[in-house]
C-alpha cells in the first residue's frame, strides 16, 4: 500500500492520520451551508484549533505540546482581535494581513511534523481557512461575496467562460517566460479524467474557495480589480522557489480573469471555478 509505505509500514500512524483528516475535514466542510458557521462560537473555533494535530501525534513519538500551544495561540489572537480591528476604519486591512501571514511565512510546516515520508501542514491550512473564513464572515460586513462550495447553475457558465477567455493569455504567458511546457497525461484517458475531476473538486473546495474569498471576495471590492490581482500575483512568488517571478506574473494575469469573472457572476462561486478549471488544466496538461 503506497500509503502505508509512505508513513514507514505503521498501521497505527496510518490509522491516526486517517482519522486526524476526517476530523479536519468535517469540520472544513461545516462551513458548507450558513446555519452550520454561525453555531461556531469564538471559543470553539480556538479550541478546535489544534485538535487534528493533536490526533495525529499520538503516534508520533515527538511531543505536541509545542504545536498544540502554537495553534491555539494563533487562533486565538486572530479570533480575538478580529472584532475590534474590524470596527476600525481601514481594519479590513489588518484583518487581512493576520490571515495572510501563517500562509505566506509556511508556519504549519513547521507545527505539523511529518508523519514518515508523509506532509501533514494541509491539515493546519484547512484549520487556518476554515478560522479566518467564519470569523471574517461575522465580523466584516462582506456584501456581494455569495460564499458557498457548490456554484449556481450561471455561476457555472461565467465561469468557464472566463476560463476560456484566460487561456489564450495564459499560455501566451507560460510560451514567452518558459514557465511551463505542453504535456500529454501518461495512461488511459479514464485514469486522466478521474485525476482532473478529482483534482478540480479538490482545487474548487480548498484552493480556490480559500484564495477567491480573500483576494475577490474581501480585497477586490475595496483596492480594485487590478490591484487584488496584483497582490495576487506577488503572494505567489513563493511557489517552489523565491522569487518565481515566473509564476507570480502569470497568477497576476490569471487573478484578472478571476476578478472579472467574480464581476460577472456577482460573487466567488463563479471565479472558484474560473480558477479551479485553471489550475486543473494546468496541472494535466502541462509540466
Amino acid at each position: 500500500m503506497p500509503w502505508l509505505e509512505r508513513l514507514g509500514g505503521d498501521p497505527a500512524l496510518l490509522t491516526w492520520v486517517a482519522v486526524a483528516a476526517l476530523v479536519e475535514a468535517a469540520m472544513y466542510a461545516s462551513m458548507a451551508r450558513e446555519s452550520w458557521r454561525r453555531r461556531w462560537q469564538r471559543r470553539m473555533l480556538v479550541v478546535a484549533a489544534p485538535l487534528s494535530c493533536a490526533l495525529y501525534h499520538v503516534a508520533l513519538p515527538v511531543s505536541s505540546l509545542k504545536s498544540v500551544l502554537g495553534l491555539g495561540a494563533m487562533a486565538a489572537v486572530f479570533v480575538g482581535l478580529s472584532p475590534s480591528l474590524s470596527r476600525r476604519r481601514h481594519g479590513w486591512i489588518w484583518v487581512s494581513a493576520l490571515a495572510a501571514a501563517p500562509i505566506l511565512l509556511k508556519t504549519f510546516r513547521l507545527l505539523y511534523p511529518p508523519a514518515g515520508e508523509l506532509r501533514m501542514e494541509f491539515l493546519g491550512q484547512l484549520m487556518w481557512i476554515r478560522t479566518t473564513v467564519i470569523t471574517v464572515l461575522r465580523d466584516l460586513e462582506l456584501e456581494g461575496v455569495h460564499f458557498g462550495f457548490w456554484p449556481r447553475a450561471r455561476e457555472w457558465k461565467t465561469g468557464f467562460l472566463y476560463f476560456v477567455l484566460l487561456m489564450p493569455v495564459a499560455l501566451g504567458l507560460a510560451w514567452a517566460t518558459g514557465f511551463a511546457q505542453p504535456a500529454l497525461p501518461e495512461g488511459p484517458w479514464t485514469w486522466t479524467a478521474a485525476r482532473a475531476a478529482a483534482a478540480f473538486f479538490g482545487i474548487l473546495w480548498v484552493v480556490a474557495l480559500s484564495e477567491e474569498f480573500f483576494f475577490r471576495g474581501l480585497l477586490q471590492p475595496r483596492i480594485g480589480l487590478w490591484a487584488a490581482s496584483a497582490l495576487f500575483g506577488l503572494a505567489h512568488l513563493g511557489f517552489r522557489e523565491f522569487p518565481n517571478w515566473r509564476f507570480a506574473l502569470i497568477a497576476a494575469a490569471a487573478g484578472v480573469f478571476y476578478g472579472l469573472a467574480y464581476r460577472a457572476g456577482g460573487g466567488i462561486r463563479a471565479s472558484m471555478v474560473t480558477h479551479a478549471l485553471a489550475v486543473t488544466a494546468w496541472r494535466t496538461f502541462f509540466r
